[in-house]
């Protein structure tokens, strides 16, 4: 006998003592058998979770997004304040959470990505946080016109020739540039708490809306 390796084999043997290669042809059948892997059936795989969008000062629709809301919540205020003077301090909570509200909104409908309710308290702190800086140049622009003394007394003849309380009061307040100034700067870290925890708020419940909506 002899094996296609081309070792001489005995008339007995059953394999190969060279290349063990069975000789017969049950022995051969088997080996091809076992030469034949099945590999084991793969679990299934999770599904992966869609990437949700980041939302800081680096995305720019974000950004642009935030900008216009904040810049439409300020028109929306002093409108309230010109015509309904008194109820200008109660509409600014609903208004800023309004504004939260509409931020995440416009976003997730502008550009249909999924973002989490904490994204959308991070997207209505940017539209808050544009409005707060608006008006802290409002604020030093004012703080410069009142510290000049010329200017501060065109202030005090027209609030004087103004015979409200309200304008009363701010004539006193004129009357005493640092106190005045002092006073403003407390007054803006009143606002940033009024604008940002609204806001904020209103940016989560913004993302709950449209996540049911979909």
């Amino acid at each position: 006998m002899q094996c296609t390796c081309g070792a001489t084999l005995p008339e007995d043997a059953r394999f190969c003592h060279r290349c063990g290669r069975p000789q017969f042809e049950e022995d051969l059948t088997r080996f091809h058998e076992e030469q034949v892997v099945v590999p084991p059936p793969q679990p299934p795989q999770p599904p992966v979770p869609p990437i949700q969008a980041r939302i800081d000062f680096g995305n720019r629709r974000a950004v642009l997004v935030s900008i216009v809301i904040a810049m439409l919540t300020l028109v929306l205020f002093t409108m309230c304040a010109v015509t309904i003077p008194f109820a200008a301090g109660i509409l600014l909570l609903p208004l800023f959470c309004l504004a939260g509200f509409g931020a995440a909104y416009l976003y997730i409908r502008q550009t249909g990505e999924k973002i989490s309710p904490q994204s959308g308290a991070r997207l209505g702190f940017m539209t808050a946080l544009w409005a707060f800086l608006v008006v802290v140049l409002l604020s030093v622009l004012l703080a410069v016109l009142v510290s000049d003394p010329g200017l501060r007394r065109e202030l005090l003849s027209v609030a004087s020739a103004n015979s409200s309380p309200a304008t009363q009061e701010l004539a006193k307040l004129l009357n005493d540039p640092r106190k005045f100034i002092l006073l403003l700067m407390g007054q803006l870290l009143v606002y940033f708490c009024l604008f940002t925890f609204p806001s904020m708020l209103g940016g989560m419940l913004g993302v709950r809306f449209q996540t049911k909506k979909q």
